[in-house]
């Protein structure tokens, strides 16, 4: 059930991600699987042909799929949504794997202590909801509290600066809190350290 639940959260963080980054710059040359939708579009037009997608073996092969509305092209959101989806499957693979390495180093050494993510649980984040006292769509400064690094990052948190976090600013830090602690333990599982801070 934690795993279950980790994962999940893991790629709404993958998710959250790849839409805040929608509008960013492509980063051309990263992937050689992946040269990015620039790259891909050869004649300029916005939109990515099956001849293009052909430069992105894993696009190709996942075209009409992709294709939402099969006018038999895409659209960058249509490439982004199928690009998400790809790099969600793969967090969620690499997750997986560590996770089982953590139980097979654990079951070596006989431990028997349960182990694994409390997300859902955390005394520390209750959540939205809960931290909104008042039910009024917003969290002040002092209903933040509830949630120590939220309140430690409140300011960084409130992107337009009017004391208070919507849902969506909320949201967008708690997204970023759990991608970090997601790659830390994705980095700390393939290096062999069972840290888990």
């Amino acid at each position: 059930m934690r795993l279950a639940q980790s994962l999940f959260f893991l790629v709404a963080a993958a998710l959250a991600l790849a839409v805040g980054t929608a509008k960013a710059e492509d980063q051309i040359g990263k992937d050689k699987n992946d040269p990015g939708f620039n790259a891909l579009d050869k004649n300029n037009d916005g939109y990515l042909s099956r001849a293009e997608a052909l430069g992105n073996p894993n696009l190709s092969k996942s075209f009409k799929q992709a294709d939402k509305n099969n006018d038999g092209k895409l659209s960058r959101a249509e490439y982004l949504r199928a690009m998400t989806a790809q790099d969600a499957a793969t967090a969620k693979k690499k997750v997986s794997n560590a996770v089982d390495k953590h139980k097979d180093r654990s079951a070596a050494t006989g431990s028997s202590a349960a182990t694994g993510d409390k997300v859902g649980k955390d005394k520390n984040d209750p959540g939205f909801n809960a931290l909104d006292k008042n039910n009024d769509g917003y969290l002040s400064r002092v209903e933040a509290a509830g949630n120590p690094g939220l309140a430690k990052n409140f300011k960084q948190a409130d992107k337009n600066g009017d004391g208070k976090l919507s849902r969506t600013e909320y949201l967008t830090a708690m997204t970023k809190r759990d991608a970090k602690t997601a790659k830390r333990k994705v980095e700390n599982a393939g290096s062999g350290s069972s840290s888990t801070k």
